[in-house]
């Protein structure tokens, strides 16, 4: 059956594209029983080539979102709560502010058969920390004991460092002081367990699909550079019973690409391009949340003319954001570095902090630093990447700010990703871009974390009082306390010294078919969480079958000769036009279709028909006269909603109809008053 599917779902390609989310059964709702199997491969791209899944060695977004589905953690963080939750570790105590003990469970193995114990968890800390320095992440593990010291090569002897495995299942970590963030951070891929034997037995090539040993909810099946991944389900993982989906595949295309595979029915998500014009069909299915990620520039302390403060804080005062937003359409303006729904956060409009668009300042700053109008400054170059035509329009806008407001024709300088990397590192920018997004939701991971890997970049700038906030709000678990020491470190950061200008809080701008449920990470996206609710049933030519949808809404009945070979029926959650003026939806919007084993559609044999039955709940009958509810089916000719003959029984709020043919379909009735709803939705 599984295979079976995996080959229909290639040719589902047109109507997947009409998909919204319908909600689940209601108790006392009448709903069906017997429900139908439910499809459990997901499509997914990352719109980057996959540089390494080496937990080590990753510092990218897509190879964190990959080992995240590969490797478990001590800890991880909770999706819908954003709290550390149990993973390998089952509990943890807290000894004197610096001794951390942990207990394992007992059940959890690597795919090859053996468990996982704390010495897995020491040497994948031990490893990251072996790597050459600035070549990972391996910084965030320094609140361990001598682990700086171990990482730079003042010291050598691994026993030195502060991780110790006691037993089997229980694993002890001493830090060098209180650290309040350090829980979250052993959440992170850096800190993951390794398997020792398989890395010292393939070394560099440990991770390829036929070497690799991992602990996830999914199994590395196959990997072709810049081309593809295919996951499957790990059936050792320790709570595989939870995990739905079975199989991944993920693609590697840019985003224009990638939606295009969306339009087509080829990927279930995808994030949607800054600029896209989106089909209004297309658009139902389009969600826009905050995300914890902060677009900004940074500036060189150590090269002209950034090396005065008040230049830059006359780039910074010069930059109109809310009209940079309004071009842009999308992301909030920001004057602070911690977005919001990271704890730390300060709302820096409202708190005075920050530097906001203030054209007569930022000209009084740049005349008080001796360049009245920009006279006499030295050429300026704003250096960004290339990969995305949103940094080059961002430049541009800024570019002009600057020259309205300051009178500075700044010139615009872009770059190949990789290299721009490499010369971002070397410290060879005045101006600079990037973006930072949560590993965790604090404000340490953003004012700390972010910056002290581009320390090089912003002119090794370096300012005691800011370092030492920082620390004071790592060693203390006052939360009032804490914020305080972030809103100090914020001033310092984008007003005092005004290193970093940032720019905006960026969004998440993503499509999804309805008949996917995601969870919303405050990290990596977890696959092991998501929920695919389209469901298959097998129709046997000569005894038919009943499918039922996964909310227990729809049955179709299948007599047995309504089609002439055997048949695989798919049942999805959809997305369509509103009905005409007069109508309204009930928002039950649904595909019924029907594959042979080829993968090619087929319909029901003329002089056949099928029994179809949708069950509504009394609320979704507002605005609607109920005695006209029937079932309608999209037309493709002529463009409308066209009812299917229906009967309803409204004591059991039950719609049966007989139709003779398969489609998309809706539920609708006439209005109340002539109410028209813009939008099929649920």
């Amino acid at each position: 059956m599984k295979a079976k599917i995996s080959v229909l779902l290639v040719f589902i390609m047109v109507l997947n594209g009409y998909f919204i989310s319908t909600a689940s059964a209601q108790p006392g709702k009448l709903v069906f029983g017997g429900k139908s199997e439910v499809i459990t491969e997901l499509n997914y791209n990352l719109d980057e080539a996959l540089p390494t899944i080496d937990p080590s060695l990753t510092t990218r977004t897509p190879s964190i979102m990959m080992v995240e589905q590969l490797f478990i953690g001590l800890v991880d963080l909770d999706d819908e709560t954003s709290q550390i939750k149990p993973e390998l570790a089952t509990s943890w105590t807290l000894t004197g502010g610096t001794v951390l003990d942990f207990t394992l469970r007992n059940d959890a193995y690597w795919s090859n058969g053996t468990k996982i114990t704390a010495q897995d968890v020491r040497y994948g800390i031990l490893r990251a920390l072996e790597m050459p320095v600035d070549s990972n992440y391996a910084y965030v593990l320094y609140p361990i004991l001598n682990a700086e010291a171990y990482h730079t090569g003042l010291i050598t002897n691994p026993d030195l460092v502060g991780i110790e495995a006691i037993t089997d299942t229980h694993l002890r970590i001493t830090l060098k002081a209180p650290n309040s963030q350090f829980l979250s951070v052993l959440g992170l891929w850096v800190a993951r367990p390794l398997p020792k034997t398989v890395i010292d037995t393939w070394g560099d090539q440990w991770t390829e699909p036929e070497h690799i040993v991992t602990s996830g909810a999914y199994l590395l099946k196959e990997w072709v550079v810049d081309d593809h991944i295919l996951l499957e389900k790990n059936p050792d993982y320790f709570d595989a019973a939870n995990v739905q989906i079975t199989k991944v595949n993920v693609t590697m295309v840019d985003a224009e690409t990638a939606l295009t595979m969306y339009q087509n029915g080829n990927l279930d998500t995808v994030v949607v391009p800054y600029g896209t014009t989106i089909d209004p069909i297309i658009q139902q299915e389009v969600s826009r949340e905050p995300k914890a990620s902060t677009y900004y520039y940074g500036m060189n302390t150590s090269l002209a003319p950034f090396n005065n403060v008040l230049v830059r804080k006359a780039f910074s005062a010069a930059i109109d954001r809310r009209g940079l937003i309004r071009s842009l359409g999308t992301g909030y303006p920001a004057i602070t570095f911690t977005p919001h729904g990271v704890f730390g956060y300060v709302n820096g409009y409202e708190e005075g902090i920050g530097l906001p668009y203030d054209p007569a300042q930022a000209r009084a700053y740049l005349a008080q630093a001796g360049y009245p109008g920009g006279q006499n400054l030295p050429t300026i170059t704003l250096a960004f990447n290339n990969n995305g035509v949103v940094h080059q329009d961002i430049a541009q806008y800024i570019h002009d700010c600057w020259l309205n407001v300051l009178g500075v024709d700044v010139q615009l300088q872009s770059y190949d990703w990789e290299d721009y990397l490499n010369r971002l590192a070397a410290g060879e920018f005045q101006i600079w871009r990037l973006g930072w997004g949560a590993d965790y939701l604090d404000a340490y991971n953003f004012l700390h974390d972010g910056l002290i890997v581009n320390q090089t970049a912003l002119g090794n700038w370096n300012n005691f009082t800011y370092w030492n906030l920082l620390n004071q709000a790592s060693l203390t678990t006052d939360q009032l306390l804490r914020q305080g020491y972030f809103k100090q470190a914020e001033e310092i950061l984008v007003e005092t010294d005004a290193v970093v200008a940032p720019i905006y809080f960026q969004e998440s701008i993503t499509a999804t078919k309805p008949y996917l449920e995601l969870t919303n990470s405050a990290s990596a996206e977890d696959f092991s969480t998501w929920r695919i609710t389209a469901v298959t049933e097998e129709i046997s030519t000569d005894t038919g079958g009943t499918l039922v949808s996964n909310d227990g809404e729809v049955q179709v009945s299948v007599p047995g000769g309504a089609f002439g070979e055997d048949v695989v029926l798919i049942q999805r959650d959809a997305s369509g036009n509103p009905p005409q003026n007069g109508f309204t939806s009930t928002g039950q919007v649904f595909d019924i279709s029907a594959y042979n084993q080829s993968g090619d559609g087929v319909n029901i044999l003329e002089g056949q028909s099928v029994t179809m039955q949708v069950s509504y709940e009394d609320e979704q009958t507002n605005f609607i006269h109920e005695d006209t509810l029937s079932l309608y089916y999209w037309d493709e000719t002529t463009q409308s909603w066209i009812m299917e003959p229906s009967t309803i029984d409204t004591e059991n709020n039950l719609i049966t109809a007989n139709p003779t043919h398969f489609s998309l379909w809706a539920v609708i009735g006439e209005s109340y008053d002539f109410v028209y709803l813009p939008m099929l939705t649920r």
